[in-house]
């Protein structure tokens, strides 16, 4: 089987990339600005005829889209998914979304919200429900929407998070972290594992990808410091606007066998 990974040089692309390649998978990755191996591909996915190229040259069974580009997101459901779904026919397409509402215990049913331009992130979360509407007319697809993705993948590369939370540690600085905005998480390991699983897996639709149990902004944090043994007198708990929203694994448990550890699990 062949599979073909859309930003291999990315966090979660790069885990998937490597898990899949030391596994003797036939597997192609790409690259658009950072290549951190010489077996990947450049590859501008706004370059529409050649991604079309490599599709048609590669002739994948499996599509995997990790590509999140937040500043171009829209741009992306309005200008390069409307092309290349046509051109994918019944190559499974396994695309990473995101967490499209700000709800409680979200299913995959659940109504996208739409940001408005005040709204944190706007083109990404847009972008993303947008592409949803576009992939969803295919017939072999799977969209995941993860969890907020931390941990360290087996390049030994950190997420963004705990990278940032080292620096504070390090410098002593305080760390404030809100303990009542509560958000759904998943090590980029499992991620990659349940994607991978998914490649084989006959599901199409929606599925949601996190830990079963949601975090506060604060417990994350010192769970990680725990996790890593950095010490934690920099992060302070505070109260902020509420903003609770995770997601309801109920689906994916039926549907994956892998494991998705918890984080402070042993």
């Amino acid at each position: 089987m062949k599979t073909l990974i859309l930003g291999s040089s990315g966090f979660l692309g790069k885990t998937i990339y490597f898990k899949l390649k030391n596994t003797g998978h036939d597997v192609l990755g790409t690259y658009c600005k950072n290549q951190f191996n010489n077996d990947l591909v450049h590859q501008d996915v706004f370059d529409v005829d050649s991604l079309l190229h490599l599709v048609n040259g590669y002739k994948p069974d499996v599509i995997i889209w990790t590509i999140m580009n937040h500043e171009c997101e829209e741009e992306i459901a309005d200008k390069v998914l409307p092309i290349l779904c046509p051109a994918i026919g019944d190559i499974r397409f396994i695309f990473l979304s995101t967490s499209v509402a700000y709800e409680q215990n979200m299913s995959e049913d659940v109504k996208p919200f739409l940001r408005d331009e005040t709204s944190y992130n706007h083109h990404y979360f847009n972008g993303k429900i947008k592409s949803e509407q576009v992939i969803k007319n295919l017939s072999n697809y799977c969209i995941i929407r993860p969890g907020s993705i931390y941990g360290i993948n087996p390049i030994g590369e950190m997420d963004k998070r705990s990278l940032l939370l080292k620096e504070h540690v390090d410098s002593g600085e305080k760390y404030i972290r809100a303990n009542n905005i509560v958000f759904s998480i998943v090590d980029v390991n499992d991620l990659a594992d349940a994607i991978i699983e998914l490649i084989s897996n006959n599901y199409i639709g929606i599925i949601n990808i996190s830990e079963e149990k949601p975090v506060s902004h604060y417990y994350f944090n010192k769970s990680l410091c725990q996790k890593y043994g950095w010490d934690d007198s920099c992060i302070v708990a505070n109260e902020e606007v509420e903003n609770i929203y995770y997601l309801d694994n109920s689906l994916r448990k039926t549907i994956l066998k892998t494991k998705i550890s918890c984080l402070g699990e042993s």
